[in-house]
């Protein structure tokens, strides 16, 4: 039963990367394509093709079925089978890494986030199509994540939505392939690949069970693909080459800034590659994949003002006076503030006001934060500090000065911004790793690469990553192949009903024996919230507003 059972997975894995992977394929590009990076570019014209149907129609179980076997036809259609094939010689390298991540998928335990706003989300897609003052239902929902709007796609049923994590899982399995396949791949290691370790090294140590990450770790994927082709463009003098790599670095960078606004900083990379290079590459706007970009970010904001009544939220020169605007909401951003900044810890002592002026909480951010920063800075250097000592000395070669500054600004900037708004960790890992890359690169690009001891660092990480997963998966209870089954036994309030809507209201009082956990939605039928709503219907449209408590 359980061999039948991780058939069927991977299996599944395999069928829907295709699917994904036949969908990027439909952007030529100047370079030499690989699979992985058509999965990348694959998620993106996903999004925007999931995002615009459920303008018109709900992501039921038939659309998604269109979707996916759409992809398949394209893939195949277009003769992509060749890009399996490349990787003949790697075939068994690279099962035996999928094989070490498949216990990361299997150990997952759903977040509070998961109960709180992801699942409820991708139950909204499937049961209505999008809703006019969506946010009003919960304000998890005013800083949309365009990822989470292709979860719906993996949704089977009321009972089983464990595949609703599918999408990072792939995510993450592809990347990690992709960047083994770059460095083994070429015959000389270049400045780009070198980023790429750090990432490597990183990722499958930290990221070692894949549900805890939601949006971040997509967000933390795309921002680093946008840098390392950033990369790519200062390493190439061709010109067809620089192009496609400037168009790489800002789909990507656009891509994570859609996923988390957090990222923001990382358009700093393709605005200074625009201006810089303008003359030299003849840079034309009206180039379909710019095109595409332009209208992928229009329609996401368009879903933010149908989601707020704002199209940049909480930029309030955004906002219009729709009946479904919340005006209260405006406020939602000093208050995540308040609690990425630590007030917790300073409640009784200072007002807000006076607690986020002059770098009041910056002591108590510290005192919070500190272990977890720590943690994680170690984990990104520790690994690529052993691998550097193994490798031998060879000719010196750095990074071009002027490069370098640009980088050392683009970081500054991000860090500044970080901790202007939402210094927690997570939120800017891309930057601490581009930071602590550029640290050593003067070293790194000083050694000689060894193919064999890269291998050897990684399989001795994948063993920690397969191991950890294992433990978790023999001492968690509740869990069928190591999935955590999820039972909605609270207890909920009196349905509130009217002719176009149900609505659940959790009773909170009765689910105090679960904790937290029993303030959570998870698969309650859609509508689920603890604000007191009005709905309405408006040429075959819901319209949520907000009622005063």
């Amino acid at each position: 039963m359980i061999i039948l059972e991780l058939i069927i997975f991977l299996v599944s894995i395999a069928v829907l990367s295709i699917s994904i992977s036949g969908y990027g394929s439909l952007l030529s590009l100047s370079i030499k394509t690989n699979f992985f990076l058509n999965i990348f570019i694959g998620f993106i014209i996903i999004t925007f093709i999931v995002t615009l149907i459920h303008f018109f129609l709900k992501i039921d179980l038939i659309i998604s079925q269109i979707i996916l076997i759409l992809g398949l036809i394209i893939f195949f259609k277009k003769k992509n089978i060749k890009l399996l094939k490349l990787y003949n010689l790697r075939n068994i390298s690279y099962l035996i890494i999928v094989f070490c991540l498949i216990p990361m998928f299997f150990s997952q335990k759903y977040h509070e986030d998961f109960g709180y706003y992801h699942l409820p989300y991708a139950l909204s897609f499937i049961e209505e199509k999008i809703i006019f003052g969506f946010a009003n239902i919960d304000q998890s929902y005013v800083y949309n994540s365009i990822w989470l709007n292709i979860s719906s796609l993996f949704f089977l049923n009321d009972k089983n939505f464990n595949f609703l994590t599918l999408p990072g899982y792939i995510l993450f399995l592809s990347f990690i392939l992709f960047s083994i396949n770059q460095i083994i791949s070429k015959k000389k290691i270049s400045l780009s690949d070198f980023y790429l370790v750090t990432l490597i090294f990183y990722l499958i140590l930290k990221f070692t069970r894949i549900s805890e990450f939601g949006v971040d770790l997509p967000a933390i994927i795309f921002s680093v693909l946008g840098i390392y082709y950033f990369f790519n463009f200062l390493e190439t003098n061709l010109i067809e080459e620089k192009k496609t790599y400037f168009f790489l670095t800002l789909i990507f960078s656009i891509f994570s800034i859609l996923i988390k606004l957090s990222t923001l900083p990382i358009i700093l990379l393709s605005l200074y590659l625009y201006f810089k290079h303008f003359k030299d590459l003849k840079f034309s706007l009206i180039d379909l994949k710019f095109i595409f970009i332009l209208i992928l970010s229009t329609i996401f904001f368009i879903q933010q003002f149908i989601y707020t009544g704002c199209f940049i939220f909480p930029t309030n020169s955004t906002c219009l006076n729709v009946n479904w605007f919340n005006p209260d909401y405006l406020n939602l951003s000093k208050n995540i503030e308040l609690i990425n900044k630590s007030y917790s810890l300073a409640r009784d002592i200072y007002l807000p006001e006076d607690y986020l002026s002059n770098f009041t909480w910056f002591s108590f951010w510290i005192k919070r934060n500190f272990t977890e920063i720590l943690e994680h800075l170690m984990t990104m250097i520790l690994p690529l500090l052993l691998f550097i000592l193994v490798l031998k000395k060879r000719k010196k070669n750095y990074l071009e000065l002027q490069n370098k500054l640009t980088l050392y600004t683009f970081i500054f900037l991000s860090l500044l911004f970080w901790l202007s708004y939402s210094p927690v960790f997570r939120f800017a890992t891309h930057i601490f790793i581009t930071l602590v890359f550029l640290f050593f690169s003067s070293i790194l690009i000083s050694k000689e690469f060894s193919k064999k001891k890269f291998l050897i660092f990684i399989s001795i990480f994948l063993i920690f990553n397969f191991s950890k997963n294992i433990f978790r998966i023999n001492n968690t209870e509740n869990l069928f192949l190591g999935i955590q089954k999820i039972e909605n036994d609270y207890v909920l309030n009196n349905k509130i009903s009217n002719k176009y809507a149900n609505i659940y209201y959790p009773d909170v009082k009765k689910n105090k024996k679960n904790g937290w956990q029993g303030r959570l939605c998870w698969n309650t039928p859609f509508i689920c919230s603890y604000n007191k709503l009005d709905v309405s219907k408006k040429k075959g449209y819901l319209v949520v507003k907000k009622l005063k408590n």
